[in-house]
């Protein structure tokens, strides 16, 4: 994805580098409303007209069912997890239905996605200090519809069927830093997955955000607090950015 003319990136020579100097970013949750961590429509209507099982239990249970899906071995698909998902989860709560329905609906909506209210201005005002790149669990060309949509521009996009991988695998962190080619110390990274976004960050050496906009979600806690910090909008990362500079 082409980076905005505005701005690129900063050059700092290695000696003289303070704070962070470039910012990562998922997309989903953190960028983008919506995304697979969300209790996806067509489940909502079956939540809405189940007897048994509430909103929250059917959500957990996508989550947990998701996320196990995500992590099969050998790499599969990102819309091969969601069918995959859907297919256990029908299964399970015995209904009759095929899913392929199901997983077009999920990634219209992603594709459709609406960016938090805050993000573009607060991008238009980062991007001329540093460079800034997403890095999602996520199918490349649903991404880059939903961020151009919206209007959000990047030095560059990494997605996982890129590296063939999901967070929170190196690779896809390691890449940004090249990319970028700064220390990873000096790398910020935010995102509302504990597992995918702070342990994957952390793990090269990058700072790291927890995003928690819906503050009262249990499920959106730091739980070792390894994280720099948890924060609500872009408007804390900015500010959390920009502290970092005149930090000793």
């Amino acid at each position: 994805m082409a980076a905005s003319e505005s701005r690129s990136r900063v050059v700092v020579q290695p000696s003289n580098l303070r704070g962070y100097r470039g910012l990562t970013m998922d997309a989903f949750g953190t960028l983008l409303e919506g995304g697979p961590m969300k209790l996806p429509r067509p489940l909502e209507r079956v939540a809405e007209v189940s007897t048994s099982m509430g909103r929250t239990t059917l959500e957990e249970m996508w989550i947990t069912t998701f996320r196990k899906h995500l992590q099969t071995e050998p790499y599969v698909a990102f819309r091969e997890v969601h069918r995959m998902s859907f297919e256990e989860l029908r299964d399970r709560l015995r209904l009759h239905t095929t899913v392929d329905e199901w997983v077009d609906q999920t990634f219209d909506d992603y594709t459709n996605a609406k960016a938090y209210p805050e993000v573009p201005a607060v991008l238009r005002e980062l991007e001329q200090d540093v460079p800034l790149a997403v890095i999602s669990n996520m199918d490349t060309k649903v991404l880059l519809r939903a961020l151009q949509k919206n209007g959000l521009h990047f030095s560059f996009v990494i997605a996982s069927d890129e590296e063939q991988q999901y967070k929170p695998s190196s690779s896809m962190f390691s890449r940004a830093v090249r990319y970028l080619g700064l220390p990873p110390a000096h790398v910020l990274h935010v995102g509302d997955s504990y597992p995918e976004d702070v342990v994957g960050a952390t793990s090269m050496g990058m700072g790291a955000l927890l995003m928690r906009r819906d503050v009262d979600r249990e499920t959106r806690k730091d739980p070792s607090g390894t994280s720099k910090g948890v924060v609500h909008n872009l408007v804390e990362v900015r500010d959390v950015l920009r502290r970092s500079w005149s930090e000793p």
